[in-house]
């Protein structure tokens, strides 16, 4: 008992800090392990809880991508979901104006329930290839759950002249 009380008395204040240091390296630990590894499994975190409640069908997918289909200058629509943005792709024949393509995309609007549209965003990618006859375009648009209209961002690439 004298050895410790001896130790103790030459060594009380590098004890008392090898203490409080080897507390912090404990306390440091669990946040760290809690920040990088606990939590939510989703990298979405809990954004898209009440999604789970109101996908968006398959059945109503393929009722937008037949609606888009019976235009005769579409050639192709693709429709895919990832957490609360519904992303459309459509691909139009060489018969398309680019105001006409917009009218397509506006119209499909109106088979999209308006509770899809109060919950998710949508995305609008219209493309035409470019040939010998006509230019193309790549156009890309969205509405946003707060907005009511399709907004549109030319996305066309230009050419260099040579």
């Amino acid at each position: 008992m004298k050895k410790i009380k001896d130790m103790w008395n030459r060594n009380r204040v590098l004890i008392v800090l090898i203490t409080i240091v080897l507390v912090c390296f404990c306390i440091m630990g669990v946040v760290i392990v809690k920040y990088f590894f606990g939590g939510n499994v989703s990298s979405y975190g809990d954004r898209l809880d009440d999604i789970k409640d109101f996908p968006f069908k398959e059945e109503d997918q393929l009722a937008l991508i037949n609606k888009i289909k019976e235009n005769e200058i579409v050639s192709d629509v693709a429709v895919n979901v990832h957490g609360k943005i519904i992303y459309i792709r459509i691909l139009f024949n060489d018969k398309a104006s680019l105001d006409a393509a917009k009218a397509v995309a506006s119209k499909s609007l109106e088979v999209i329930s308006s509770e899809y549209q109060s919950k998710y965003d949508l995305e609008y990618t219209i493309v035409q290839e470019s040939t010998e006859s006509v230019g193309g375009f790549t156009l890309m648009g969205a509405k946003n759950i707060n907005r009511g209209a399709l907004i549109w961002n030319n996305n066309t690439p230009i050419k260099d002249k040579e």
